[in-house]
């Protein structure tokens, strides 16, 4: 490295430094003297490579789809009950999260190919915010998931990707874990295509991630034997009684400490259907696995993950 690049680092590192009171900087200084720092920095080294993984596979996904990522053979439907029951097709827009990042979406929007607003009566003043709705999981959150609530060491597990649609959750656990099995089961047999196109475009290994087309309901015995449960926002593919019948049949079939994990508090979606005294007590909230790894989260790179025990 040459003198000019070492004292543009230094300058780096001070401009950082001045923003930090002397307790701040202290822990800095003892985290930096006792080396713990060359652990951390190689995990976000790790961070980083499995993000350039995950965004070639995006790249390659949005070639094959519409831009608003849902296919033609998808039914699709705000709910009509819960928290996004007022959403409506005219107030939303679908952008997904795995295939776009906020900083994705804020340069889509300066070049206007993604409106935020909408006309309540056609005056152009009077408008509103668009909701913006995504069906998959994004690529934070799924490192989120990976290297902060669940266990490191899952290389005896499965995991289950219910409604896998695109296969964001597969890939993230594919790159992201050890986790020995990976399964999703989609109901579009458009999705699973696609899916499996992209597990093999990218010669992933078919002994250790699959999909399957199925109703979740006709694979009861997938969910027993599944040790991690992933649930994406159910309520835009489902009417409420299909989604009711779910729950009841995940309460049947997931086995005790298996790990749920949803995109929406369980709070929230057993109320919205009116089934929450009946099943809250099935499931604990628990804490992350990897506190050790909090120093690469922001408290809002999590806020819309949810990771529960089974009682």
């Amino acid at each position: 490295m040459s003198e000019d690049n070492i004292i543009s680092v230094k300058c780096r590192l001070l401009e950082l430094f001045s923003t930090l009171d002397n307790e701040e900087v202290a822990h800095v200084e003892k985290w930096i003297c006792s080396h713990a720092f060359k652990k951390d920095l190689e995990i976000k080294k790790s961070l980083t490579n499995s993000e350039k993984s995950l965004v070639k596979i995006g790249k390659t996904i949005k070639k094959l789809i519409p831009f608003n990522a849902e296919l033609p053979s998808e039914t699709i439907a705000p709910p009509t009950v819960g928290d996004q029951a007022d959403v409506t097709k005219e107030s939303s827009c679908h952008i997904d999260e795995f295939l776009y990042d906020d900083n994705e979406v804020e340069d889509l929007t300066k070049q206007g190919k993604l409106k935020r607003f909408y006309c309540l009566d056609c005056n152009s003043r009077n408008i509103k915010e668009l909701t913006l709705l995504s069906h998959s999981t994004s690529r934070r959150a799924l490192q989120c998931i990976f290297k902060f609530l669940l266990p490191k060491d899952i290389e005896d597990k499965q995991i289950l990707d219910v409604g896998s649609r695109l296969g964001a959750v597969l890939y993230g656990a594919y790159y992201l874990s050890n986790v020995g099995s990976i399964v999703g089961v989609e109901m579009n047999k458009e999705c699973c295509e696609l899916q499996e196109r992209i597990i093999g475009q990218y010669s992933m290994d078919a002994d250790r991630i699959k999909v399957i087309h199925s109703d979740i309901l006709d694979r009861s015995d997938i969910v027993h034997n599944s040790d991690i449960i992933v649930v994406n926002t159910l309520d835009h593919f489902l009417d409420a009684d299909k989604h009711k019948q779910i729950w009841y049949f995940f309460k049947k079939h997931i086995k005790k400490g298996s790990y749920l994990i949803t995109s929406r508090s369980m709070a929230d979606t057993l109320s919205g259907l009116e089934i929450f005294d009946e099943l809250i007590s099935w499931i604990t909230i628990c804490r992350p696995n990897q506190m050790e790894n909090e120093v690469f989260f922001a408290p809002e790179d999590c806020d819309e993950i949810f990771l529960y025990t089974v009682n």
